[in-house]
């Protein structure tokens, strides 16, 4: 079988990442070990995760804006053609990459993935939505999801609420685990390692002074602007150095535990907005995803959903800090 993949790759996000490692060896599971991939990236020559049944292709488009690019987006083009004509299946997915409102210095991606889901349609290509979320605010784009996702072979996605919204289009869809629950040796724990979930927007301080803080390390996988419902981030920053203080005063020790360094998306860029606190800070996607495979977190302070994934299967305790109906759907899932 040879499939092609669709997904944010390489845009500098931990989670986005783990998803491909683990997606990769869950469809080896269901077409085949000996199946091939090409997989579409913004970066094809230093990807995080290698196989060698994997190779990766860069997508089209990319930086249309800049005139530089011509030259490399009309190569990109016709390689995009061409890895459709090779593929008996093309796969989109995993991840939140149906969204009209998520911030971030990116536009919304509804334009290209109509672009990318109609030209695998005139080229008779089967085409599997694989665990998305659909988080669509303005009403005008519902057209869009429905011409997006009509007639594919499968739907799978990762919560209730795209599950709901697909419905509401007389769309059928499947909901599964978001694969890096398996990442752990393929273990899925038995028992959710959360202390507590809290809603990050209405975060108050009294919600955590019955955790017992002392004598421990306290990380923190935070995203920018999601902490206060006021997007000022200078209240942000003052609430979080609230928090700070109150942990070091129970005689914590405060480690930073950024997941997305975006170069150019400095809105998505969680470590050059944490390592301003100047607390210890992982400084790449190597070494936080190090920190949670050897379980040598005492806690974490999750607001980033992969954060509270990663916590889940490596059964490390953590406080999460939901922000967004896909974190809301995560803890859905484990209060069943």
């Amino acid at each position: 079988m040879n499939i092609s993949i669709l997904a944010s790759i390489w845009a500098h996000n931990l989670g986005d990442e783990l998803i491909l490692k683990n997606e990769v060896t869950l469809l080896k599971q269901e077409f085949g070990l000996t199946s091939s991939f090409r997989v579409f990236s913004y970066d094809i020559k230093n990807p995080f995760f290698t196989d060698s049944h994997v190779q990766y292709r860069e997508y089209f488009p990319i930086g249309i804006k800049n005139p530089k690019n011509i030259a490399r987006n009309i190569v990109n083009y016709f390689g995009f053609i061409n890895t459709l004509l090779w593929s008996d299946m093309v796969v989109i997915g995993w991840g939140g990459i149906f969204y009209d409102n998520e911030l971030q210095s990116t536009r919304s991606p509804l334009d290209s993935w109509l672009f990318r889901t109609r030209l695998a349609r005139i080229l008779r290509k089967k085409i599997y939505f694989y665990g998305v979320s659909i988080d669509i605010k303005h009403p005008d784009n519902l057209e869009k999801i429905s011409e997006i996702f009509k007639w594919a072979h499968k739907i799978t996605v990762r919560n209730d609420n795209s599950q709901d919204l697909l419905l509401k289009l007389g769309i059928e869809s499947e909901l599964i685990d978001d694969p890096v629950m398996f990442d752990n040796a393929w273990k899925n724990p038995q028992n959710s390692s959360l202390i507590k979930a809290l809603e990050s927007k209405n975060f108050d301080m009294n919600d955590i002074k019955d955790i017992n803080f002392s004598g421990k390390q306290v990380w923190f996988a935070l995203r920018k602007w999601y902490l206060s419902k006021s997007w000022s981030e200078q209240i942000e920053i003052a609430m979080l150095k609230e928090l700070f203080r109150h942990i070091e005063a129970s005689g914590w020790k405060i480690i930073l535990l950024p997941h997305s360094f975006h170069p150019t998306d400095l809105q998505a860029n969680d470590y050059e907005f944490l390592r301003q606190f100047e607390y210890k800070i992982t400084a790449s996607m190597e070494e936080t995803y190090q920190c949670y495979t050897e379980q040598n977190l005492d806690i974490v302070f999750a607001q980033r959903l992969h954060s509270m994934i990663l916590s889940e299967a490596y059964q490390i305790p953590y406080v999460a800090l939901s922000y967004s109906k896909k974190t809301h759907g995560q803890l859905k899932k484990l209060s069943r």
